[in-house]
């Protein structure tokens, strides 16, 4: 078993920091989910144009900044200049307690820093070699390769990451996610890609109310030798549901919720 899976379960994993609760993929957010007992964070990086990997969700900088573009057309710079909390919002839109407060998008190496204890599951968001590859350079710099769990949905840089870092966790890509996902509805199951540690899976297949996070999915990978961990999960009777069915972490949008859902104090 990888470092990175050496902590009681189940664990309370803060997705995009606690999404709900703060703008997501920002300090503020992982601050407040650190003091919430998040186990781990679960975030996202992008390769600004001069090389530092950002931590930031999507593809295109608008729904989140109320900028268009990048952060891959981006200068670190210019990428400091967006406002990471101009699209967060308590009511529907009626207000936005964040914007205009100076709050930015982070590089890894900044949060690597800040939060040295906890552990991180990073998902590479683009196929870029060069974004894989600095990737592992930043966590390697910083000394974190034990508390991290990288890896991409894009098979490819899910396997050239873990060919760089093979020390590291590393949890599956989408290819073979899928794979191991029908090979545990399947009578005889085989021929799904090993040597992964984790399966981050969606709680149900998007746009409908089928669950694929449940005891027969999670006995099936725990038997090949992965760590189960499901997104995103914000309502307490599914976290209910994922503990009673085993799994080993719930990623979700409000940390608060999961906090007493586990039996944790609250701030």
């Amino acid at each position: 078993m990888k470092p990175y899976l050496d902590l009681p379960r189940p664990w309370l994993v803060a997705h995009r920091g606690g999404a709900a609760l703060a703008p997501e993929n920002t300090l503020p957010a992982f601050d407040l989910a650190a003091r919430l007992g998040a186990d781990a964070f679960e975030l996202d990086v992008h390769l600004s144009a001069d090389g530092a990997v950002v931590v930031f969700h999507d593809d295109e900088t608008s729904r989140l900044t109320g900028e268009p573009g990048t952060i891959e057309a981006r200068t670190l710079a210019e990428v400091r200049r967006l406002d990471a909390g101009a699209g967060f919002t308590l009511d529907g839109g009626k207000t936005f307690p964040w914007r205009g407060k100076g709050v930015a998008p982070p590089t890894l190496s900044e949060l690597l820093g800040r939060h040295p204890r906890i552990r991180m599951n990073i998902e590479a968001k683009s196929a870029d070699p060069a974004l894989g590859e600095a990737l592992v350079r930043v966590v390697r710099e910083a000394g974190a390769l034990e508390r991290v769990c990288l890896g991409s949905q894009h098979d490819e840089q899910g396997e050239r990451i873990r060919a760089l870092a093979p020390e590291a966790c590393h949890f599956l890509p989408e290819g073979p996610a899928t794979c191991h996902v029908m090979a545990a509805r399947a009578e005889d199951p085989s021929g799904c890609p090993e040597g992964w540690d984790v399966a981050d899976l969606p709680y149900v297949m998007e746009g409908t109310e089928i669950v694929i996070v449940d005891r027969r999915t999670v006995d099936y990978l725990h038997a090949h030798g992965m760590a189960v961990f499901a997104w995103t999960v914000d309502r307490e009777a599914d976290m209910r549901a994922l503990v009673e069915a085993g799994a080993d972490g719930i990623m979700t949008d409000r940390p608060d919720v999961l906090a007493r859902v586990l039996g944790r104090s609250v701030l």
